[in-house]
């Protein structure tokens, strides 16, 4: 109940449940006694600065039957642009009693720490900052137990990775749409890269496996 983009809002759905709470409430008490398994709901602060709700809409999503909540500090106008508000995911933790997961702007492996600290939250929830760096779990988890982050690894080692995840794709989805993909993912892997503008633009060219596996070995080759 969280999702803000157009086609899904603007059908009812996502994250315009929060205007209907009732309604939200009669699908999360279907969901709970149909599922079998724990349920959890993930919502939004509210549906703009004039209708904030989240605390409310937590204490229903908990009374209706639901496991867990998952509450992004922003709301749904707001899309993800600006600051995640994590006052407003505080306060819902503090008004159930069932786990609350936090999320919204955990980009880095410190962010989590600092999020679940500053929320009290059972658990951080981490969305975009994962793209193209499926380490930060790691890392995070590393801190939250009080270690030391470990950092990333090598460049080399990243871009295998990331043709792995693409030959994982083309396996599954076929060579055409798993390159499709590749060309946004192969980005993420190389933001904050020194110089990686023009393997970022050849990135979003990509065709087929092998212009990915020659552009993988000249990245390894010629970056750090």
């Amino acid at each position: 109940m969280g999702c803000p983009v157009g086609k899904v809002a603007g059908n009812g759905d996502g994250s315009a449940l929060m205007k209907d709470p009732e309604k939200a409430q009669r699908i999360v008490e279907a969901v709970v006694r149909g599922a079998g398994v724990p349920v959890t709901v993930k919502f939004r602060k509210g549906w703009d600065k004039g209708s904030v709700n989240a605390v409310e809409f937590g204490r229903m999503c908990e009374e209706a039957g639901a496991s867990a909540i998952t509450v992004h500090g922003r709301t749904r106008t707001q899309m993800y642009a600006g600051v995640a508000d994590w006052d407003i995911i505080r306060d819902v933790k503090k008004a159930v009693n069932i786990p609350v997961f936090a999320n919204g702007d955990v980009f880095e492996p410190e962010n989590a720490v600092h999020i679940m600290r500053y929320t009290g939250c059972d658990m951080a929830v981490i969305g975009r900052g994962s793209f193209g760096n499926p380490w930060i779990f790691q890392r995070a988890a590393v801190l939250l137990d009080g270690g030391e982050d470990p950092g990333l690894p090598p460049l080399a080692n990243r871009i295998d990775v990331a043709v792995s995840q693409f030959e994982e794709a083309a396996r599954l989805k076929g060579e055409k749409i798993a390159c499709l993909e590749a060309r946004k993912h192969l980005a993420w892997y190389l933001h904050g890269v020194s110089h990686a503008a023009p393997y970022r633009e050849r990135a979003v060219r990509v065709e087929t496996m092998e212009d990915i596996y020659k552009l993988a070995g000249q990245i390894k080759r010629e970056l750090r």
